[in-house]
């Protein structure tokens, strides 16, 4: 047998709240992201297995950016504190919502629980089964305030199907009154309708750097693995998930529209699960 490894497998992330405090307030939500170290919690999230990345595409990839890379991996605790004075927080409660049918969402939870703790943020754990998780994050707005997942199968298909988690009608950051930050709308917009290649790209750039500075999703990194094959197999090349083929065999082209040109298809399992027990797949 022969290891192959897949260094690509999903980016391990937590998405706010922004409807219900205390993230709501933009200065909680900087200072939660100036507490956290991504080495400590990708590290107990996945025993080792991973790489750091700071957006949302894979690096590597022709479309990946570390537009706002200022943002990532701060570690200090000081930064912290100053953001939560600005906010005015008074110890109110802040709710992770997690699960334990994803060992690395549960894992990267509590670390993250003990390192917002260590700069006076009041944390409060709810662990739930993963069904529950995404139909809450996907349609409560109240009860909790980060809610942990990860994106695989969207990444591997490019900008344009991870970003549309941020926009109508998934809106994943839940936007008060569920109005999308008009920046947001006008990168978005370009993404999609931009005639050439470069011009998407530097679109997509700015979108990340958006998201990483107003802290509407906070990932951490992402997850790598590694596949078993016969030795006698040769020149094979591993994908992330099954669906991924699928995507590819329907050619999801005519998929993501404007803001303003009706609802985005939300394809693709809520708020970009990750697939459970399906594998990898391979391809000549």
């Amino acid at each position: 047998m022969t290891l192959v490894p897949l260094e690509n497998w999903w980016i391990h992330i937590m998405l706010p709240n922004t409807a219900f405090p205390p993230t709501d307030n933009l200065n909680f939500r900087k200072a939660v992201q100036a507490a956290l170290d991504m080495d400590d919690i990708m590290d107990a999230s996945t025993d080792g297995a991973y790489k750091l990345n700071i957006g949302f595409q894979y690096p590597g990839r022709a479309s990946y950016t570390e537009a706002g890379k200022e943002t990532y991996n701060i570690k200090n605790a000081e930064l912290a504190k100053k953001y939560l004075k600005e906010a005015g927080y008074k110890g109110e409660p802040l709710i992770l919502m997690t699960n334990k049918d994803y060992t690395s969402m549960y894992n990267a939870a509590l670390v993250v629980s003990e390192q917002l703790k260590a700069v006076g943020i009041n944390v409060k754990l709810d662990v739930v089964d993963w069904p529950t998780s995404v139909q809450r994050a996907d349609k409560e707005v109240t009860g909790w305030n980060f809610a942990f997942t990860g994106w695989g199968t969207q990444p591997a298909l490019g900008p344009l199907a991870t970003m549309k988690f941020i926009m109508p009608p998934v809106n994943a950051y839940h936007p008060k009154d569920g109005v999308p930050d008009p920046d947001l709308v006008v990168a978005w917009n370009a993404m999609v309708n931009s005639p050439n290649p470069e011009d998407r790209q530097q679109a997509f750039a700015a979108m990340q750097k958006l998201v990483l500075e107003r802290v509407y999703a906070v990932p951490f990194g992402s997850l790598t693995k590694v596949q078993a094959v016969r030795s006698n197999v040769k020149g094979l090349q591993a994908l992330p998930h099954p669906a991924l083929l699928q995507h590819l065999a329907r050619g999801v082209r005519a998929g993501p529209r404007p803001v303003g040109a009706g609802l985005v298809p939300a394809h693709g399992r809520p708020q970009g699960a990750p697939l459970q027990g399906t594998g990898t797949i391979w391809r000549r």
